[in-house]
């Protein structure tokens, strides 16, 4: 039986004749209360009391309410997002694994109902299976947010070793291993940071698509953070991912902006389908990337740590929502750009399948409901 109650991160205080129901704008609520009623009602949602408990008692002190108008009333509630169901028991997680995603439980219960279970989103993390290619400025930031959130299951590639000029923002290492392989470093890190991780770490510079397929064809989803080389990194992993029908989120960090975009082959357009669209809308694109193409281009780095965190926390969110169901992925078939220096995130391109696609003709196309 569902035993609502008001969930941790909302706070109720009574000011007067009125309700005050949470504390930030757009999801707190005032509720007038000239009798005492409702105060009674909620004094009652204390995870002790079923629906049908509450409705009795609410019934006996105030006669002239309906069981209607108390349902009503919870179920108000409920669709706000302010109630959780105290009898809901989670099916994997321990008390070691409660306390430790404590916070992480309580930020789940934020998109929960009533027939929700907070439990099952961090259940479904930890059992994830995530290829995350590249561990270095962005990827160490993102490789620490996944482990924070308990993502147990992660498959990482990287081949560079250890520079001074790293340690600008990549946080995840120490001055001490420098010219080591990152990718020792971080298993040795992360399993102190989080000693439930289950880390395979493959020490490996990609060169083609067979690489990354690899690499990814064990996993779930796969986060590409890797930038080498340069002209040819994200042909090689859309490839990979197409063929093998694995969810991707990528982004990279140019200078003042960062860029971030997620596809799902066979529901959205893949990489080729975006370099298409745009080709399509200026015939000079085009040109400028055949001339970048015969230009051996490595971009030099300008990334400072807050702005590598900014669109490392953007990734891992959008990354979070695509395997939750919590919210809907912002990338989706989409280039985001963050503006380091204004904050502001917004859409620079979108694209839609392409019938001629030369990678993603051959995926049929996913039926949404």
């Amino acid at each position: 039986m569902v035993k609502p109650k008001f969930k941790e991160t909302i706070p109720v205080f009574f000011v007067n004749s009125e309700i005050h129901i949470g504390e930030e704008d757009g999801v707190a609520g005032i509720i007038e209360d000239p009798n005492g009623s409702i105060e009674y009602l909620i004094s009652l949602i204390n995870g002790e009391n079923t629906i049908d408990d509450i409705t009795e008692k609410v019934i006996l002190k105030y006669p002239n309410i309906t069981s209607q108008e108390v349902h009503q009333a919870i179920k108000s509630l409920d669709d706000e997002k302010y109630l959780e169901d105290s009898s809901i028991i989670p099916k994997v997680l321990g008390e070691y694994e409660k306390e430790r995603y404590k916070a992480n439980l309580n930020f789940f219960s934020l998109f929960t109902s009533l027939e929700d279970s907070k439990f099952e989103i961090q259940e479904k993390i930890m059992n994830t299976n995530i290829a995350l290619l590249g561990i270095g400025g962005l990827g160490s930031q993102i490789l620490y947010h996944l482990a924070a959130l308990g993502f147990h299951n992660i498959d990482a590639l990287d081949f560079d070793t250890l520079e001074l000029s790293n340690f600008n923002r990549q946080l995840l290492y120490s001055e001490e291993n420098l010219n080591e392989l990152k990718t020792d470093l971080a298993k040795k890190r992360i399993s102190k940071f989080n000693p439930n991780v289950n880390l395979n770490i493959t020490n490996k510079r990609i060169e083609c698509a067979e690489d990354v397929m690899n690499h990814i064809k064990n996993s779930e989803y796969v986060i590409c953070v890797a930038d080498k080389p340069t002209l040819y990194i994200q042909d090689w992993v859309n490839e990979a991912v197409v063929k093998l029908r694995k969810p991707l989120v990528s982004g990279g960090v140019l200078n003042t902006r960062g860029r971030f975009y997620s596809i799902i082959p066979g529901e959205t357009g893949c990489v080729e389908c975006h370099k298409q669209t745009v080709i399509d809308s200026d015939a000079a694109i085009d040109d400028q990337l055949n001339s970048m193409n015969h230009v051996n281009f490595q971009r030099n780095n300008a990334a400072i740590s807050p702005n590598v965190a900014m669109l490392a926390g953007a990734i891992v969110n959008e990354f979070l929502g695509l395997v939750t169901g919590i919210s809907e992925p912002k990338s989706l078939g989409k280039m985001m750009e963050l503006n380091f220096s204004t904050y502001q995130t917004y859409s620079i391109s979108e694209w839609e399948r392409q019938e001629k696609c030369s990678v993603c003709y051959s995926i049929p196309v996913t039926l949404t409901q």
